[in-house]
């Protein structure tokens, strides 16, 4: 297989991609930066992708933009039996609207949240789509390319589930991603459930209704239960409490409380035996809570109540479970066609790729209905991803994208020099 990359890197087309890349790496950069400074918290990409879709129309690409804001273009094969792959870099970002935007550079770094995930990728795949068009390249398969919403965080892949449960049901037959930096391949899907749970009670004075179950009370014997959860180590299982917050002030029983819960491993029967001791330990903490107060009944009277209320026994801890992060787990292997293609075209162009067998990214949607997927890296160096202090540097860009490229050639095939190595599914 990597003979046949050391060909494709021949082909004039791609010689004139990569020398397109070359003289744009400055353009892409000044977009790249553009970009950044538009805010795109999960669920609210709608000013990125408006942007992002009026720089595609300016360079001639007609768009689709559906009814969730992701956006792309389709370059058209020239056999309709070769295969179609979809390759999409996320508009969205982790940090809420309200975040400082403002790109500050210090020793050949530029710092600002979400410079590089996935900004980066965003502007490069812009790029690949120009070098594309002016080279004149023609796959066999058709191309999808473009940006999508919803990857992070709450975001909860929507804009993938969309992608392939709304409007493509069938009729694609591989994906990348474009995420992140470097060379790196991961080629699984870390499964994850995530919950927003409510701890909710009728609420008093720390002092004069003392007896009352309190929710926060719930609450934290549910977090000491569930740090306890014994998990396997492979697959790699795992859990958090990531957000807490509730309560009035210091002098008050609760009225409520919640906490954001998150559970992930790299096998499905794993990652539901984690769920279903989750959901054992909240009603297991909820119960000895009401509990601890019910057998003072006598103690706490009715005439500590305040009128009109109910004896302090019969006020309970209640709760509520709300499922708001439902990403699937996804495994192929590591001699699968699409992954060995990504490391015979690396390989083939001097580089050497780093593999992941799973990762929590917007892949695992189309490798859990049996796509085969990757999520593969661009041009340039960053860091501190998720942080305020996220920063990239521009080098090797047009390399990055010639990589992805020369991928997307050997993948789909090239009119008049190589077939496709992906196969068109049924």
């Amino acid at each position: 297989m990597k003979e046949l990359f050391e060909k494709l890197q021949q082909v004039p087309e791609f010689k004139k991609a990569y020398e397109i890349l070359k003289a744009e790496e400055d353009r892409t950069w000044k977009e790249h930066q553009e970009l950044v400074l538009i805010p795109a918290f999960s669920l609210h990409e709608e000013k990125k992708a408006d942007r992002y879709q009026e720089m595609l129309e300016a360079e001639g690409f007609k768009t689709t933009r559906d009814a969730v804001n992701n956006v792309y273009y389709t370059f058209k094969g020239t056999d309709p039996n070769a295969p179609t792959v979809y390759m999409t870099a996320h508009i969205d970002t982790v940090f809420p609207l309200d975040t400082p935007l403002a790109i500050t550079e210090k020793d050949g770094k530029f710092y600002c949240p979400g410079i590089g995930d996935d900004t980066a990728s965003l502007a490069q795949v812009f790029g690949i789509m120009r070098a594309i068009k002016g080279s004149g390249l023609k796959f066999k398969g058709d191309l999808i390319i473009g940006g999508n919403v919803g990857e992070e965080g709450l975001g909860d892949l929507y804009g993938m589930k969309h992608f392939f449960f709304k409007d493509h049901t069938s009729g694609i037959d591989g994906f990348l991603t474009v995420d992140g930096n470097g060379n790196h391949v991961t080629y699984g899907g870390t499964g994850s459930y995530r919950y927003e749970v409510t701890f909710s009670g009728p609420g008093g004075h720390s002092n004069g209704d003392f007896g009352m179950p309190n929710p926060i009370h719930a609450m934290g014997r549910a977090i000491a239960k569930f740090a306890e959860l014994d998990v396997p180590n492979s697959p790699k299982t795992t859990f958090s409490i990531g957000v807490v917050n509730g309560g009035t002030s210091v002098n008050s029983i609760a009225i409520s409380c919640k906490m954001l819960v998150d559970m992930r491993s790299n096998g499905k029967k794993e990652l539901d035996e984690v769920d279903a001791k989750f959901h054992k330990l909240i009603a297991e903490a909820v119960a000895e809570e009401n509990g601890r107060w019910a057998k003072d009944k006598e103690k706490f009277s009715d005439k500590f109540s305040r009128p009109g209320t109910k004896p302090l026994c019969e006020r309970i801890v209640e709760v509520d479970v709300k499922k708001v992060g439902d990403r699937p787990v996804g495994n192929q292997n590591f001699e699968d066609t699409i992954v060995q293609a990504a490391k015979n075209a690396y390989e083939s162009m001097g580089l050497e790729p780093s593999f992941s067998p799973a990762g929590s990214v917007d892949a695992n949607i189309p490798i859990s209905i049996g796509i085969p997927g990757l999520a593969v890296g661009c041009g340039g160096q960053a860091g501190g991803a998720h942080s305020a202090s996220e920063w990239y540097i521009p080098d090797n860009i047009s390399q990055g994208q010639a990589k992805l490229i020369l991928l997307l050639m050997g993948l789909l095939g090239v009119e008049g020099v190589s077939d496709p190595l992906l196969p068109k599914r049924g």
